[in-house]
């Protein structure tokens, strides 16, 4: 079985509130985001944070405003499966959104022969089927590969 690496940039700081302050993603958000990858796929990855004096930092644009904001990235290794492509999908709409205060989270998936997918998973990708709530598909049985 081949080993997609899924990556999914998060933010370190919320955005900024109705004063303009940004406040800093509590740490146990990033843990639980890391425990929750572990468990479902008996495995691990990394999940590296930067500090406002690294290079590391994303940009976005919204509605005529671009702004910066300074990063941790996980990473993890899983099979490549359309299984496991739709559970990272539908967990960055249900769990990832919310818990980062986003209106969008970036998944990109580096698949068998360098194949690149990234997706943009917004809340209304929870509803993504007709007449219902999403088809809740389970990651594939197939766990990661020990080594």
């Amino acid at each position: 079985m081949e080993l997609m690496t899924v990556l999914i940039p998060l933010p370190r700081y919320y955005n900024p509130d109705v004063s303009g302050m940004r406040r800093e993603v509590e740490d146990e958000k990033f843990i639980e985001t890391a425990n929750e990858i572990a468990a479902v796929f008996e495995g691990g990855g990394t999940i590296r944070k930067y500090d406002d004096n690294d290079r590391q930092r994303g940009f976005w644009w919204n509605k005529g405003i671009i702004d910066w904001d300074v990063l941790a990235m996980l990473e993890t290794d899983v099979p490549d499966t359309p299984e496991n492509r739709a559970w990272f999908e539908e967990w960055a709409a249900d769990k990832l959104v919310d818990r980062f205060q986003q209106a969008a989270i970036y998944v990109k998936f580096y698949g068998g022969g360098a194949s690149v997918t990234t997706r943009l998973i917004t809340k209304e990708d929870r509803n993504r089927t007709a007449g219902g709530p999403p088809n809740r598909r389970k990651p594939s049985s197939q766990k990661r590969g020990s080594g």
